[in-house]
């Protein structure tokens, strides 16, 4: 107990040595962020936030079929491969078992919306845009 003791004290005075050197030395807590890191909040995804990107994707669907709109091909892509295996019986866990079944769809919807939501706010400035062309005329 003494040793270890011993090797606790022999680190800490190792520091206070180190700090004494360079007293004007800043701690790492007081680092400066830019002010975009400073003003990002950790929130909870929001719901109306995720009905907003379906109601986005359905619409971009919508006028993709109606040939006003072309869709990228990556939200192509990702949005067949995540339905895919959505509909696959083939799961890393299976679906049978409550809760934990669909934990894996979950996260692969999830990191779906994640690699499209560029393409889905793109979409959003051209319909916004759009629209404002429509009401011109």
């Amino acid at each position: 107990m003494d040793k270890i003791d011993n090797v606790k004290m022999k680190q800490i005075e190792a520091n206070l040595e180190q700090f004494k050197a360079n007293q004007n030395q800043v701690s790492d807590t007081s680092v400066i962020f830019p002010e975009k890191v400073r003003s990002t909040h950790y929130r909870p995804a929001d719901p109306m936030k995720i009905w907003d990107y379906l109601e986005l994707l359905v619409s971009m669907l919508s006028d993709s079929f109606n040939k006003r709109y072309p869709i990228p091909k990556k939200t192509v892509l990702v949005g067949t491969f995540a339905l895919l295996y959505l509909i696959s019986p083939i799961d890393i866990s299976p679906d049978i078992i409550p809760l934990i079944g669909f934990v894996d769809d979950v996260a692969i919807l999830v990191f779906a919306a994640s690699l499209i939501k560029d393409d889905l706010e793109k979409y959003r400035a051209w319909k916004m845009s759009s629209d404002n062309d429509f009401i011109h005329l």
